[in-house]
């Protein structure tokens, strides 16, 4: 009877190893029977129990909204049905469903993570059993819990430097209203805030993912099947959506032309070099499955062959280079490579040759529009723009989410007229002008980990029935993958990023668990600790510090009104200031005259509390008095206006097309007061 590959790659430790279990055992010796059983103390469950019950009242209020298309709130209650029952079935679910996201609820949901959180409610919250019973690899948790630490540490320093005007002792309530219910419905308004939660989620989705698989190590193989098939799928959607819009336009061939002449086009998600990575991510699996699984060859070739088109179609140069770097680590994984000096320098100086040859026959006019030579004029701009960024804040970054609307100070002339903003085009460059070069080194950190162990862990097992297949494909794809992050940034799309942290968490759980710390990783903990702490304390310090009245936010330009009345667009999040000391708001406020599923919705919130809700009534002006009684320790009050709905309305950015939120128009250039002196 032939050894199962995957325990065979989890069960080389060492004897640092079994004196590390054998030292954790002794101590778990004196814990209450529940947590000797399941390694739980008190608090571990308790705070599980909270993150869990926090995830599911979040997916029930995001199902029961209705904005929500039913089959969605359908899905995720099924995803949460599933996992409390078994994790490995939610988990591969929840990715499959994850790249259709945007055509499960189009608009401002966000499915995919809707998806991401049900699985991780269900997960949490199935109390009677251990996130995981083989254990938890140090080398893995470690960059992975210090990544999510930074994230959320960058938001704390930027939330509470912002929180002017907020007494201290309302400071906690204020940090906690910032993170919105409804997020899942209409996206968090602060792009810090978002950023925050899909960054967190996809680290999340990482660690079940690992947990998950390394109790159930068969659970590789549906993954890379998950991921085939789902985009396979969704390619074979895009060519019916070609064929439809094919037949709208009379069958011509100049349609078809476009194509061929560098249309680019995708039918799930908007975002096409992130469709690219999401292709490459899958795809080589399925060459994987194909070269190690014969039984089922045929079956795989032909979705890998439904694929290629699509990825031809989204047109993203970064995955045709990332599919050829993957179809690599499967050459070496076939044959057995075990690499030595001579090896390296023979497929380097092969890169090299096939760089040199796409360097003489790519177009490098600069002035022509999708030529290879435009494309690299404006990603080296790009890069001198996120190079000046992170000088002006090398430490701790300019915060997290913040990259896209602080890139137009930044920018050259050219692609401040071209994008007005946008994003870094190099997704590891991007966290490091975000997070600063803590954050940079934990995320690069905790990618290296998990690929160094990838690399051992296919490159020691041994072929079986598929498995193989499925873990070299996995590794492979998320190597992919991750290339593509060099010259794009699909880790900002949910329905991109979440199968790829749930397909790296998988590659992850082949570490062996039990391996202790060495004394530099601990050292460098300590000291990412040390000024993550430090990153919030100087967040603080500017909060402290502040006395001036800042420049208020959540607020579009004026404009005029039909009837003449000069108004400015009040996003679903907006923030002014007032004066310490009683008096009254006068606030003019008029609403969308359309159809809503709900009543709209203005919270108004001074300091830190809320001192007034009111429904608006739809399509006229409407004046109203808000009283203010409390005094504040400085010498201006910070006010917060929530709406609960917003639209989105089509605008200009740069030289193209793009969409700005809207909520409530409010009359004049500054919110009325009225002290009472």
């Amino acid at each position: 009877m032939g050894s199962d590959p995957i325990h065979e790659a989890q069960g080389r430790a060492t004897k640092a190893d079994r004196q590390a279990s054998a030292g954790s055992s002794s101590r778990a010796a004196t814990r209450p029977e529940s947590s000797r059983k399941w390694g739980l103390t008190p608090f571990a469950l308790s705070l599980r129990l909270l993150i869990g019950g926090a995830l599911a009242w979040c997916v029930v209020l995001a199902a029961a909204a209705p904005e929500l298309p039913r089959v969605c709130a359908v899905a995720a209650a099924v995803i949460v049905g599933i996992t409390l029952w078994r994790p490995g079935a939610g988990l591969i679910l929840a990715v499959g469903l994850a790249p259709a996201g945007a055509l499960f609820a189009p608009g401002q949901a966000r499915a995919a993570e809707l998806f991401a959180w049900a699985f991780l409610a269900g997960w949490l919250l199935r109390l009677w059993r251990p996130l995981t019973g083989s254990g938890w690899p140090r080398a893995i948790l470690m960059p992975a819990g210090l990544y999510g630490g930074a994230v959320v540490a960058s938001w704390l320093a930027l939330t509470i430097a912002g929180a002017e005007g907020v007494p201290p002792a309302a400071l906690p309530l204020f940090l906690l209203q910032s993170i919105p219910l409804d997020h899942l419905i209409l996206s968090s308004p602060e792009a810090a805030t978002s950023t925050l939660l899909q960054s967190v989620t996809g680290v999340a989705v990482f660690l079940a993912a690992l947990g998950v698989t390394r109790d159930n190590p068969q659970l590789l193989r549906p993954m890379a099947w998950t991921l085939v098939g789902s985009m396979a799928v969704l390619a074979l959607a895009t060519f019916v959506d070609v064929a439809r819009q094919w037949a709208a336009a009379g069958f011509g061939e100049w349609y078809l032309l476009r194509y061929v002449q560098g249309v680019r086009f995708s039918f799930h998600l908007g975002d096409l070099n992130a469709v690219g990575s999401l292709y490459v991510l899958a795809a080589l699996p399925a060459i994987a499955l194909a070269l190690f699984d014969r039984e089922r060859r045929r079956r795989w070739i032909g979705l890998l062959l439904v694929m290629l088109p699509a990825l031809w179609l989204a047109g993203s140069r970064s995955s045709f280079v990332a599919a050829v770097a993957g179809l690599l680590i499967l050459a070496a994984a076939r044959i057995r490579w075990r690499l030595t000096r001579p090896q390296v320098v023979m497929g380097a100086a092969l890169l090299l040759v096939a760089l040199i040859a796409g360097v003489l026959i790519a177009d490098w006019r600069t002035d022509v529009r999708g030529s290879a030579g435009r494309a690299v004029n404006l990603r080296s701009q790009f890069s001198e723009t996120t190079a000046r960024m992170f000088a002006s804040s090398p430490v701790f970054g300019v915060g997290v989410g913040r990259y896209f609307d602080r890139s137009e100070d930044f920018m050259s002339e050219e692609l401040r007229v071209l994008y007005g903003n946008e994003n870094a085009h190099n997704y590891f460059a991007q966290e490091f002008a975000e997070l600063g070069i803590v954050g940079g080194l934990l995320f690069v950190w905790l990618v290296t980990a998990v690929v160094s162990r990838g690399w051992r862990g296919w490159s020691v097992i041994r072929q079986s029935s598929g498995g193989e297949g499925a873990l070299v494909g996995l590794f492979a794809g998320t190597a992919g993958y991750l290339l593509t992050c060099l010259t794009g940034h699909p880790l900002l799309v949910s329905e991109a990023a979440l199968p790829f942290w749930a397909a790296f968490g998988a590659v992850a759980s082949t570490s062996e668990s039990a391996a202790p710390a060495r004394g530099a990783h601990r050292t460098a903990a300590l000291a990412a600790g040390a000024l993550l702490v430090a990153g919030i304390g100087q967040g603080a310090a500017t909060y402290v510090r502040t006395s001036a009245m800042p420049a208020e936010s959540g607020f579009h330009g004026m404009e005029t009104a039909a009837d003449g009345t000069r108004f400015r667009w009040m996003t679903r999040h907006a923030v002014t200031y007032i004066p310490d000391g009683p008096g009254f708001m006068r606030l003019t406020l008029h609403t969308p005259d359309q159809r809503l599923l709900r009543p709209l919705i203005v919270e108004t919130t001074v300091a830190g509390r809320v001192v007034d809700r009111r429904e608006l009534p739809l399509g006229r002006w409407v004046t109203f008095d808000v009283p203010v009684r409390q005094a504040a320790p400085v010498e201006f009050r910070r006010v917060d206006f929530r709406v609960n709905q917003m639209w989105m309305e089509d605008v200009r950015l740069g030289r193209r097309a793009a969409q700005r939120p809207i909520a409530v128009m409010m009359a004049g250039e500054k919110v009325g007061w009225i002290p009472i002196r």
